[in-house]
């Protein structure tokens, strides 16, 4: 007849399989921490550098978010606005300023015509760049040096010369020190620190959202007369001044 055998258990080598064991639990935990720590940094680091670069400033030249050019007279309700949304990234908000530019800053000689611009970030999100933000920050920044008291004729003369210098769409686009001699330029002196701080940077990217949040958003340059979207296929420059007026009427 066999005898059943039983194991017998060394407790020196039970005691050193639980000394090991704790060792690995307790290295791994050490590695969770140590991952979280990382993490962590990272994410505080991610958001601090967020805060740092992009500020929160809120401009004081603007109306229900546009820069509004118009010789209507303090007080009174211009009867017919025309909305561009544009980005200054955008080849065919380029191309719309070639075509309508000079004739959309004319409309504003009628008393009863407003035109409000929209400068927006819309395409930074395609191309993952800043071209887009940079330059509708250093336009807010030409807006508040110069035109605190209603006139926007050197914030016209910075928009212009970022549309007639425009770089390819998804590159870089200008450094700060092109934008501040565009600004120089258009005679803007002093905004060299709000360019370079992008100090209406969250205005910018809040406002866009606000735009990409409208359905009847149909891309840039996004064209409206008294909130209704234009349809500028076929329309002549002459075909939108009539339009214009004949909503001022």
């Amino acid at each position: 007849m066999t005898q059943n055998r039983r194991t017998v258990v060394d407790p020196r080598k039970a005691e050193r399989r639980r000394s090991l064991m704790f060792k690995i639990g307790a290295a791994v935990v050490l590695i969770a921490i140590a991952a979280g720590v990382g993490i962590w940094a990272v994410v505080s680091n991610k958001d601090s550098n967020s805060d740092s670069v992009i500020g929160k400033a809120v401009p004081t030249t603007v109306t229900d978010g546009a820069i509004r050019i118009t010789n209507a007279p303090a007080g009174t309700d211009p009867k017919a606005v025309v909305t561009i949304a544009e980005d200054f990234q955008c080849p065919a908000c380029g191309s719309f300023e070639k075509m309508y530019g000079e004739t959309v800053q004319k409309l504003t000689d009628n008393p009863n015509v407003a035109v409000d611009y929209i400068p927006m970030n819309f395409l930074d999100r395609n191309f993952g760049n800043k071209y887009s933000l940079t330059t509708a920050n250093a336009s807010q920044c030409v807006a508040e040096s110069t035109a605190k008291n209603g006139d926007f004729g050197v914030w016209i003369k910075f928009h212009n010369l970022l549309f007639a210098n425009q770089m390819a769409e998804g590159t870089e686009g200008f450094t700060n020190d092109q934008l501040v001699d565009f600004a120089k330029q258009a005679g803007a002196t002093d905004v060299s620190k709000c360019i370079t701080g992008l100090d209406y940077g969250q205005y910018i990217i809040d406002q866009t959202d606000k735009i990409l949040n409208d359905k009847a958003f149909t891309g840039t340059p996004w064209v409206r007369l008294n909130g209704e979207t234009m349809n500028l296929s076929g329309m002549s420059p002459a075909d939108l001044t009539a339009a214009v007026n004949a909503a001022a009427k």
